[in-house]
């Protein structure tokens, strides 16, 4: 497979992760496509079954590596409940009549 294939793969990938919500999934096979990509570019890696193998392992490797560093890092706080403003003292900003 072409170098540049992978490379515009990989970008896609990645793309397609920061504008979906998808929970950090996507961009560790984008990542992974780009490794390959540049690997195949330096001529490192030259059969189509070795870089689908290197695609495969790096992906998954990464993936369980990085993920939950990741999603605890960029995880947003959980909205507050109803109840928790129970007790709590409100002042009137404006009054419409």
């Amino acid at each position: 497979m072409e170098w540049w294939l992978w490379l515009a793969g990989g970008l896609a990938l990645v793309v397609a992760e920061l504008v979906t919500p998808s929970g950090f999934f996507i961009i560790f096979f984008g990542i992974g496509a780009l490794a390959v990509g540049a690997l195949a570019a330096m001529g490192l890696v030259q059969s189509i079954w070795m870089q689908g193998l290197l695609f495969s392992v790096l992906s998954v490797a990464s993936l369980l590596i990085f993920r939950g560093r990741l999603k605890t890092t960029f995880q947003a706080p959980p909205p507050p409940s109803i109840d928790s403003f129970v007790g709590v003292l409100a002042v009137v900003q404006e009054y419409l009549a």
